[in-house]
């Protein structure tokens, strides 16, 4: 699943790849984000497709009776399985609502099992095609009633592996949804039918994607220094190639 990704774009790059202003103070570029630190990230909307808004990461449903219950739930909302969404409540009405966004990205990172999940190995993935492109989102707004606070939240879709990403998360399998360009504007549409979404929920083509490995850094929480250029920068590991072989 996706519950780490990257965002080393600056404001002036992404109001010129999106045709949207940055309204809010105090965007930095990201070249690690973990999603369980539910930090906020810029967003394009259907509503509001000329400006970016910052949701946080983790759906909230907007029936969620407490922030107890608000942070439990989030726990499990970073991702949203594509070919389950309609059928799941957390998601259902944000869809049926028409609450789709687009979620600016330079690169996501998993990880490669091996010996039944004793061994591990961190990858960067980014597209071969493209700077900055576009995780499919999901998003959902909720009141907070013992403050009146409104939170804005999100979920990334993922869906299964194209040929590259099934050696990479040999684990589960699993990719974000990767939407092109060219169908971009049409995720954001809101009339779309349930089998409009799911068609843009396909596994992007494995030509359109770059990865190589990167230092075990990453999966060090005492590292305080982690989002900086280096986390994402090519490193290799010879053991790999036996492994391969």
């Amino acid at each position: 699943m996706c519950y780490h990704k990257q965002d080393k774009a600056i404001e002036a790059e992404l109001e010129v790849r999106y045709k949207a202003v940055m309204k809010e103070i105090g965007y930095t570029p990201t070249y690690y984000e973990n999603g369980f630190d539910f930090k906020p990230s810029p967003v394009i909307t259907a509503d509001r497709p000329q400006e970016f808004q910052f949701f946080r990461w983790g759906l909230i449903p907007w029936w969620t009776k407490s922030l107890q219950d608000a942070s439990t739930i989030r726990m499990k909302t970073l991702n949203a399985i594509s070919e389950e969404i309609f059928e799941k409540p957390a998601f259902r009405d944000s869809l049926k609502d028409g609450k789709r966004c687009l979620i600016p990205c330079t690169g996501f990172f998993e990880w490669r099992w091996f010996n039944n999940g004793k061994t591990k190995y961190p990858y960067f993935v980014y597209s071969s095609k493209e700077t900055i492109f576009s995780l499919a989102g999901v998003w959902s707004s909720w009141v907070d009633k013992s403050t009146g606070e409104e939170v804005r939240t999100y979920s990334v879709l993922t869906t299964r592996a194209n040929g590259l990403m099934e050696k990479i998360h040999n684990s589960k399998k699993r990719m974000p949804v990767m939407l092109t360009r060219e169908f971009e504007r049409d995720w954001l549409n809101p009339h779309l039918t349930e089998a409009d979404v799911l068609a843009l929920c396909e596994p992007i083509e494995e030509g359109a994607l770059g990865a190589h490995t990167i230092s075990k850094m990453i999966t060090d929480r005492k590292r305080a220094d982690k989002d900086v250029e280096i986390i994402s920068k090519p490193f290799e590991y010879p053991e790999l190639a036996l492994l391969d072989s």
